[in-house]
């Protein structure tokens, strides 16, 4: 009898919970885990291979096979799967695959296109392509059901490779429902600006990444809400970056994110209409024309544009930008626009501002010029594009006693200050000047090299004459560290 309650109390142990639970349960933790696992879920019993077929995330990546035989193996892996699943319903599916090998490269992009077709007839909800296309083709049209999908909201394609291939653009006979459309190494025809205006009448968010050979980008759209443009010559090529004409208008724009990093080309012709847009970046270079209209509504802007050094221009994009209650600026608008004698534009609203660039003798002036007009400032932060450790620039021509015959109205409201100081002295006079005057300052963070001689003196100066928290941090030592810690990780 004792011998019969022991076995029962261990069957009770190891009872399998997991095929008890009701199908959405238990598909929503499969969702969870990669398909490799969740296929292997399938293979414990017949009911955990219901549970497994019935998963709405799905995630099909080549990576999980290297050689060619277990790529054919896993291809008609992936194609028995859809097959036995049938036509549930999909929310999402991503599909990353490296397309490799001359004979079979055909085969492969054909399956693939055909998963792409079975989670339209599956009224898929989120599709992710991340594709990398052989080079023999140089051309990646969809399969025109994506942009005949009524259920599809959203959409990434990502192709891998870095020459550019083309993303032909949709027929303009369909119309869309896509409410969020993110691409990713491509080259776009010009007719894409106008497929996007005339036939995604839901489309919210845009986001151009890397898109290469393109010359022109015009959009103009009533529903969309956030539209990004990045580019870095760094991950490509500068001669693929050409884009010289970039249009965006929209009244439901909230956020506009621009960042244009080239060596050699910047944008010629820069127009925003986006009179309610609440969020602006625009990052790089920007030749000729460049408007932004009234923007009413703003609250952030970070302003780095390169190569405008008219007052005209850069009073322009100042004005536009007033409004906003947090303000980054580059040193080089700040130099053309705040110079003695020129008008000012209202900074009444800005509570926290940034500067990018080093507290030359040049620029301190016009810095200066600018402090007087953000009475209400809270947040101050400086900082430098890179860590000038050997540099020449003349940077010590001013003392406190200059920021002290200034009375600036701002210093009383100020509580946080972040401020590089690696050479020369005018940081570290500015740097003591708050110290000593700003009553209400909270938190001052201060990056230096380690091997600046004032850093002591400013140490005895934040005990002796603030009771704000000065953190005092070496950027190169943190990275150093930084490195040995993942070195050390990699090696246990």
């Amino acid at each position: 009898m004792e011998l019969f309650a022991s076995s029962r109390a261990s069957r009770e142990r190891v009872r399998d919970r997991f095929t008890n639970l009701p199908e959405d349960v238990a598909c929503k933790i499969l969702s969870f885990v990669s398909f490799r696992d969740s296929a292997c879920v399938g293979c414990v019993s017949k009911r955990c291979r219901e549970f497994s077929l019935c998963v709405q995330n799905l995630d099909f990546d080549s990576a999980y096979a290297i050689y060619m035989r277990d790529r054919l193996r896993l291809l008609n892996c992936l194609d028995r799967f859809l097959f036995q699943r049938g036509e549930k319903e999909i929310k999402s599916f991503r599909i990353h695959w490296i397309f490799e090998g001359e004979s079979a490269r055909n085969d492969e992009h054909f399956r693939v296109m055909s998963w792409i077709n079975y989670a339209v007839q599956c009224n898929v909800g989120s599709l992710n392509l991340e594709l990398s296309m052989f080079g023999g083709m140089m051309t990646l049209e969809l399969p025109s059901c994506i942009f005949h999908c009524k259920s599809l909201r959203h959409l990434i394609v990502d192709v891998l490779n870095t020459g550019g291939k083309i993303l032909k653009t949709p027929s303009f006979a369909c119309s869309s429902n896509l409410q969020s459309l993110k691409l990713k190494n491509v080259t776009i025809e010009e007719g894409f600006g106008k497929w996007i205006s005339w036939c995604c009448k839901c489309i919210k968010e845009l986001s151009l990444e890397q898109v290469f050979k393109t010359e022109r980008i015009s959009i103009a759209s009533s529903s969309l809400e956030s539209f990004s443009l990045k580019s870095d010559y760094r991950l490509c090529s500068d001669d693929l970056l050409k884009l010289s004409i970039l249009n965006v208008s929209g009244e439901k724009l909230g956020k506009i994110h621009v960042q244009w990093k080239t060596r050699r080309r910047g944008i010629d012709y820069l127009q925003i209409f986006a009179p309610n847009v609440k969020d602006l970046t625009l990052i790089g270079i920007f030749m000729n024309y460049l408007s932004l209209g009234k923007l009413m509504c703003l609250e952030k802007s970070i302003i780095y544009p390169l190569g405008i050094h008219h007052f005209d221009k850069a009073f322009e994009i100042l004005c536009s930008v007033s409004r906003a209650k947090v303000v980054a600026l580059i040193g080089d608008i700040i130099k053309v626009v705040f110079r003695e004698g020129f008008m000012r534009p209202p900074l009444d609203n800005v509570y926290c501002f940034s500067i990018l660039g080093t507290l030359t003798d040049d620029l301190v002036p016009p810095m200066a010029n600018l402090l007087k007009t953000v009475p209400n400032l809270i947040s101050l932060r400086i900082s430098n594009a890179v860590i000038p450790l050997n540099s020449s620039t003349n940077s010590s021509g001013f003392n406190i006693s200059y920021w002290k015959s200034l009375n600036l109205a701002f210093v009383d409201h100020l509580e946080y200050v972040s401020i590089p100081i690696f050479n020369g002295g005018n940081e570290v006079e500015f740097a003591a000047y708050l110290l000593e005057n700003a009553r209400n300052l909270k938190r001052m963070v201060i990056y230096h090299s380690g091997q600046h001689g004032a850093i002591k003196w400013l140490q005895n100066k934040s005990f002796c004459y603030s009771t704000a928290n000065v953190i005092f941090m070496e950027p190169v030592k943190q990275l150093i560290k930084k490195t040995r810690e993942t070195e050390r990780r990699l090696m246990f």
